[in-house]
């Protein structure tokens, strides 16, 4: 009987520490407001400056449809950040970089400046299916075959965002990706989730400050082309 009293005691003080900080891993399997936080890997990556001082994760904020992501350095307070708003039709994508700060801004459905549409890319969609997380995924074999390239992505339909890859490469994939790369010039860059949290999302979260200056697509990325090649 003890042991049941300190179980129940030691539940409800969980409850109330979530309860209280908001920010918990959740191991539910619907979600439709939180963060997904991935670790970031470089391949094929030959620049002077080392992996350990580009940017080394992600941070992927939803709600309402709206996603946020985060690609932030290790150093300062630079990075990319990209918006969608389906409801708005439009994706914008920000850079802060060395003091200086631009944004573009595009049609929803717009692959953003700097990661490669891989066109060429074939998408073999499986039954295959694994606990990733805690959510249950899904198991997509991506080939490029310029690249003799072939890389397994995974998906999960438990998070509740409507059509999550409109606006990136991998669009015919309905699920939001666990893991997966994207192609940014000559670099494979690989996104491996480590957590995923339930949380409340401010409106302001996807909303920028004035102080960033508009530039078209091709100057933005020219910008983080070279901001890759560093």
């Amino acid at each position: 009987m003890f042991r049941v009293r300190i179980f129940v005691i030691t539940y409800l003080f969980c409850l109330i520490l979530v309860g209280l900080t908001g920010c918990e891993k959740s191991s539910l399997n619907s979600i439709d407001e939180g963060e997904i936080h991935y670790n970031i890997t470089y391949h094929d990556r030959n620049a002077v400056l080392p992996d350990e001082l580009m940017p080394n994760s992600m941070t992927v904020k939803f709600k309402d449809d709206k996603t946020l992501m985060e690609i932030t350095s290790p150093i300062g307070n630079n990075g990319v950040f990209i918006i969608t708003e389906p409801d708005e039709k439009k994706i914008q994508t920000y850079i802060r970089i060395l003091g200086m700060r631009y944004y573009y801004e595009g049609l929803a459905g717009e692959v953003p400046p700097g990661i490669n549409p891989m066109d060429s890319m074939q998408i073999e969609l499986t039954k295959e299916e694994d606990k990733i997380l805690d959510l249950d995924c899904k198991k997509a074999v991506v080939t490029i075959p310029d690249r003799d390239f072939t890389y397994n992505v995974w998906y999960t339909r438990n998070i509740d965002i409507k059509n999550p890859n409109d606006s990136n490469p991998f669009k015919v994939i309905d699920g939001v990706l666990i893991n997966f790369f994207f192609l940014m010039g000559d670099i494979i860059i690989e996104f491996e989730a480590d957590g995923i949290y339930l949380k409340s999302i401010s409106d302001k979260s996807f909303e920028k400050s004035d102080n960033f200056r508009r530039i078209d697509r091709q100057s933005m990325d020219d910008i983080i082309g070279s901001m890759m090649s560093l």
